[in-house]
């Protein structure tokens, strides 16, 4: 496990670079806010179809250790395009490769973990938890260095972070009690066709969404009320605070509750987060709320990935958490950022936030739906081909 969150804890550093700062990034190359938004949505194509891609070739070859190391080295190559091409047309290949190599890393390093922890998979939460500090401790330095560099300097933390980190990643066992996917082409096919993921994926993409719309913009709302980089770093920072507890207590929790209940409950706390930013305009209480937005966002990321490993279909491990990655990071990215940027250009980035709450309010209801009806019935111990596994 100490070997799992070294690599976590580098890998977020990339994370910390990528996720407060690339959408200003654009902003600053004088992209548009809607041109922003497809862009972002075009990357998030992007990961949607390369997530479950990287997971199923993970359950095809699952003790290959060249998968996790040759995926940072495609993020890597997409991060120095980025740097250097300005806005010019070769900026969307640039912004599309760095999507396709960030987008193996979560479900790969994930499944791994899942796998080592094995019967109690809810100790995942303690090794992500890594994760979450390292990204609490980089965000608001690498603002600070955004603002006495420009913008362009947050790759300086970032590539170099995508590649040690996915060296690092090679160091975790391969999956020695996995059950190797009999197809690459039947994987996804099988884990979508299970009810509770699909029902329960459902409902995720619906409460991402929403979370997306906001996230997508934040960054920029913040400058547009005056907040300077270092304080839009704080605000990120802050709100990756509050995941620290909610992960190294997720097994105790989920032991007294229930992994399903906990996830309903980070619905509804993201709910409190997205009417906050609609009510104040304050960056000191904006940055305050986002402390509801770490409990809710790890409650049910945790949750989730718990969950969907729980429920996978044999053989199909990395397969489901790359789909639910896909779901979470991808495909509601589309739909957040995709539309966020053009209800933004029309009602402003506050009415944007205004939607997002009442979407994440439905969300709410659809996750409910979605997983409470199987409470206590996915926690049984997996067979061996079981499946074991943001910004």
């Amino acid at each position: 496990m100490r070997r799992a969150s070294i690599a976590y804890v580098i890998v977020f550093v990339a994370v910390a670079a990528w996720a407060p700062y690339l959408s200003a990034y654009y902003q600053g190359l004088g992209i548009s806010l809607s041109d922003i938004g497809l862009l972002l949505a075009m990357t998030s194509a992007v990961s949607l179809v390369s997530a479950p891609i990287w997971g199923a070739a993970h359950d095809r070859y699952p003790k290959s250790l060249l998968l996790l190391p040759l995926a940072a080295i495609v993020a890597a190559l997409g991060a120095v395009g980025l740097a250097t091409v300005g806005a010019s047309p070769l900026l969307i290949p640039s912004a599309a490769a760095f999507a396709v190599g960030a987008a193996g890393l979560s479900p790969m390093m994930d499944v791994r973990v899942l796998e080592i922890a094995r019967a109690d998979r809810t100790r995942y939460a303690r090794v992500r938890v890594w994760g979450s500090i390292s990204f609490i401790v980089c965000a608001p330095l690498i603002g600070v260095l955004a603002d006495a560099y420009g913008l362009r300097a947050i790759f300086l933390a970032m590539i170099p972070a995508l590649l040690i980190g996915g060296l690092a990643a090679t160091t975790l066992p391969g999956r020695s009690m996995s059950v190797r996917a009999p197809s690459l082409m039947r994987a996804p096919g099988t884990v979508l066709r299970h009810r509770p993921i699909a029902l329960f994926l459902l409902g995720a993409l619906v409460g991402w969404t929403a979370l997306s719309a906001q996230s997508s913009f934040f960054t920029i709302y913040l400058r547009s009320l005056g907040a300077p980089n270092d304080l839009v770093g704080w605000a990120w920072s802050v709100g990756a605070i509050t995941e620290v507890p909610a992960m190294f207590f997720f097994p105790l929790l989920a032991r007294r509750f229930g992994v399903e209940r906990l996830i309903v409950a980070g619905a509804l706390v993201l709910v409190v987060r997205q009417v906050a930013n609609v009510v104040f305009t304050d960056p000191a209480l904006l940055i305050g709320f986002s402390l509801f937005q770490g409990v809710g966002y790890s409650l049910m990321l945790i949750g989730g990935v718990t969950f969907v490993s729980r429920q996978a279909p044999q053989g199909t491990a990395a397969t489901a958490q790359g789909i639910f990655t896909g779901v979470a990071s991808s495909l509601s990215s589309i739909l957040g950022s995709g539309l966020g940027g053009q209800v933004a250009g029309f009602l402003t980035i506050r009415g944007l936030f205004a939607v997002s709450a009442c979407v994440s309010l439905a969300a709410v209801v659809l996750i409910a739906l979605a997983v409470l009806p199987v409470a206590g019935r996915g926690a049984e111990p997996a067979s061996p081909g079981s499946s074991s596994l943001r910004a």
